[in-house]
């Protein structure tokens, strides 16, 4: 029987799980730390952990990855060019390398303004050297895409980069949203093909010769060659693998899956098996994009969230992330040492913990200070992670908090903070680093607090559990069509305070769930107790939950989906074809409709290479009213073909 490899890259885990079909049954798992630096290291790390009789059946590999939604919410990515046609749009554009030529169409695709050959051939000239890859978007290019067409083919004849047009990406008319959607793709373009290279190279070490593919943000795949052509349709891939793990290892056709990363938690609502997508595409590090991903609720809560205490001694969860103290301790001994040293220390420094003291700091990346303080600091990091005490002893730098946080920012250093992974290690429920420092940590709360170890422990816990819970209630908001951010303190008063405390003297409101709970991720059978208890439903935690997002990536399918539209034009009174390739008009409506059909098959088709595929057809018609006669007005019709391929198992094996 063939198998399937599942490849889950995520911000603390590289996942693996390896699917037997065509039973579908998970055969094997496996969890490796993420190594950010070096992916390529980690998805080695994951596929050795198979034994080799099972590496040697794999005849397919699917990943599911975070690196597009990272790189965009960073703000990282190869520098691209942009190349403007009839004018620039109007608002924010993510790169600074812009040029607007001439050239333009009606909104019916009618060539009102031809291109300038010289013009166009002198701006792709400009950019010579200065960028890695262009993107090229034109006023109404999806009415008619000669234009981007042409500058595309020129770029690649005189500069020889990657180049994509934004009518390939999406059929909307936004320009706008077009262009950045345009933009970004060219940005990540060499950052993902990078990516698959290392993958390729990985696989090809261990002699396993297997088609790849990539999970796009809707949570179908889509072939490694079609990522590096369009990679921001990876965005959100790894919540669309998680979710479709999760509803697949649960079983269920309606529940709300939840799955507990390292950052955040991300819910999605599942109803009759499907996962709605978001209407207005995908909203990427401040960038509006038009790419279809599925609808997701994120929360900053994960189990590297920072727990703190404010100067009220107020127990504060998220959204910041940090270094568990049992990942920093495992890592580095001499800062276990450091940190049991301080536990032990006859001054107790902890009891200004509102300070966070026993907080420890990592030096990410070298930096050039900017002030005799920075290079204080700088040296002592140098020599490994400390505590915040420690470093104060080291430095006498009064405003070292402050500097801290700036540096933080800038992404020279790292936090190590108590963590719901370290709540975890400390009562042993999920142990995988450190648990020694851990409980350390939960010592010096407990001192502070004046409580036993167990009731610290428990009332930290009880801490996170309420926020996941929030989370819970905050999503059902969200998923009903209300914005629980528009009014947070009527939102955070509804919950906490009457469905949660049940404190009003007045009323009094159910916190109860009607959907079954599915947790997903590696801590996620440790939280499942608390939201039973909080949310009075059924929470399950599947066999494989801790690798759902590769479960999810194994066994996606392929789909790609094509809209071709057809206007009638006022003039001529023909009927006007607006395809990804080209404008056709036609006498009539059938004929324009069977010509759209075909394009849109073979438009289809063509993103399934080397596989079988079914295709269906719908066919959508506008009208408007008329103002005088009411009587209805053919605006316009939409032929939408999606293709579903099939994975030909006999041929693989």
């Amino acid at each position: 029987m063939p198998y399937i490899l599942g490849i889950d890259t995520g911000g603390t885990f590289t996942d693996g799980a390896i699917v037997r079909f065509p039973e579908a049954i998970v055969l094997h798992q496996a969890k490796t730390p993420t190594t950010h630096d070096n992916l390529c290291d980690c998805i080695r790390n994951c596929i050795r952990s198979f034994d080799p009789t099972v590496r040697d059946q794999i005849r397919l590999v699917s990943l599911s990855t975070t690196l597009a939604t990272n790189a965009l919410v960073e703000g990282r990515g190869c520098t691209e060019g942009l190349i403007l046609i009839g004018g620039r749009p109007e608002g924010r554009l993510p790169t600074e390398h812009i040029r607007v030529l001439p050239g333009k169409p009606d909104i019916l695709g009618r060539i009102q303004q031809p291109l300038d050959p010289a013009l166009v051939d002198e701006a792709i000239e400009s950019f010579r050297g200065k960028v890695q890859s262009i993107a090229v978007s034109g006023y109404a290019s999806i009415r008619n895409p000669a234009h981007e067409i042409y500058v595309r083919d020129r770029i690649r004849q005189l500069l020889g980069i990657p180049v994509v047009c934004a009518h390939e990406l999406t059929g909307a008319l936004g320009f706008l949203d077009r262009t950045v959607t345009a933009a970004l793709n060219a940005r990540l373009i060499p950052l993902l093909c990078s990516l698959i290279d290392a993958v390729r190279q990985a696989l090809l070490d261990f002699s396993i010769h297997a088609p790849l593919f990539i999970v796009r943000g809707d949570g179908m795949l889509m072939s490694a060659e079609q990522a590096c052509a369009r990679p921001i349709e990876t965005i959100l891939s790894g919540p669309a693998a998680s979710i479709a793990g999760g509803r697949f290892l649960s079983g269920l056709q309606d529940a709300l899956i939840l799955d507990m990363g390292g950052t955040t938690t991300d819910l999605a609502n599942i109803s009759n098996g499907a996962v709605p997508l978001r209407a207005n595409g995908a909203n990427i590090g401040g960038w509006f994009t038009q790419v279809r991903a599925a609808e997701v609720y994120t929360i900053g809560l994960g189990g590297d969230s920072r727990i703190q205490l404010n100067s009220k001694q107020e127990i504060l969860v998220g959204p910041e992330r940090a270094i568990p103290f049992c990942v920093a301790a495992h890592r580095f001994p001499t800062f276990s040492h450091e940190l049991l040293t301080l536990c032990r220390s006859p001054q107790k420094p902890f009891l200004r913990f509102w300070q966070n003291d026993a907080e420890g700091f990592l030096l990410r990346h070298p930096f050039t200070p900017e002030s005799e303080n920075e290079q204080h600091l700088l040296e002592a990091l140098q020599s490994g992670p400390h505590t915040l005490f420690n470093l104060w002893e080291q430095t006498g730098l009064g405003n070292l908090s402050v500097l801290l946080d700036r540096l933080i920012a800038q992404g020279f250093v790292m936090r190590i903070a108590l963590t719901p992974t370290d709540l975890l290690h400390a009562d042993g429920s999920y142990v995988v680093w450190d648990d020694a420092a851990a409980k350390h940590v939960i010592a010096l709360w407990s001192e502070l607090f004046s409580i036993s170890h167990a009731d610290c422990l428990c009332k930290i816990r009880s801490a996170v559990e309420r926020k996941l819970a929030s989370a819970c209630l905050q999503a059902g908001f969200y998923f009903d069509g209300q914005n629980p951010h528009t009014a947070p303190a009527f939102t955070r008063y509804v919950i906490d305070h009457l469905m949660l405390d049940h404190s009003s003297s007045l009323l009094d409101i159910s916190s109860s769930v009607r959907k079954k709970i599915v947790t997903i991720g590696a801590p996620a059978e440790a939280w499942t107790a608390c939201l039973r208890a909080a949310l009075h439903t059924q929470v399950i935690s599947p066999v494989h939950a801790q690798v759902a997002g590769a479960v999810g990536a194994a066994i996606g399918q392929l789909l790609e989906r094509t809209e071709v539209l057809i206007r009638p034009d006022p003039v001529t009174k023909q009927y006007t074809v607006f395809s990804v390739d080209n404008r056709r008009a036609f006498s009539t409506l059938e004929q324009a409709t069977a010509f759209a059909q075909s394009a849109g098959q073979e438009q289809t088709l063509r993103r399934l290479p080397n596989m079988q595929g079914d295709t269906t057809c719908e066919i959508d018609d506008i009208y408007t009213d008329d103002p005088l006669t009411a009587e209805k007005i053919f605006i316009e019709r939409r032929v939408r073909v999606v293709a579903t391929a099939h994975i030909l198992w006999d041929t693989l094996s």
